[in-house]
């Protein structure tokens, strides 16, 4: 159900935006239990002219996944309750979730191993530079 605001929008009923055909080929899921690193992101991707969508855990991605269907998601693999591995496995055997590309941003050092397993379409490694996310974003955001 939506609801529209007084300022014209529409929202659906959890109160997210709904979203045009267009704002979902914009929109990114910044998944990282670090205020810095989202913080980061976000200001990078927004700086990009994309929108984006900071979130703290694996379980709120997944169903932001599946309500906004985002153009791309950046994942962290240290997060609370379900690591991002799992998220990721279960991003990328989910048809409804499966074409949206995810980006690996982690610190981890077993991350050749996860790239073999559940094939993100891009892995960065902590510390980044921010050149390189913005190249891999544009590259996969078509």
């Amino acid at each position: 159900m939506c609801n529209r605001s007084s300022e014209g929008q529409f929202h659906d009923t959890v109160g997210v935006d709904v979203l045009s055909t267009e704002d979902k080929r914009r929109t990114v899921i910044v998944v990282d239990d670090s205020d810095q690193i989202r913080d980061v992101l976000t200001l990078l991707l927004e700086g990009e002219g994309y929108r984006v969508l900071p979130v703290e855990d694996g379980e709120t991605a997944l169903m932001m996944t599946k309500l906004l269907n985002p153009a791309l998601i950046t994942l962290d693999l240290g997060l609370p309750g379900e690591d991002g591995a799992q998220i990721l496995r279960r991003l990328k055997t989910d048809p409804e979730t499966s074409h949206i590309p995810v980006v690996v941003v982690s610190g981890q050092t077993n991350m050749p191993a996860i790239e073999g397993s559940f094939a993100p379409e891009g892995i960065l490694t902590k510390p980044f530079e921010l050149d390189d996310i913005q190249k891999l974003v544009s590259d996969l955001i078509l």
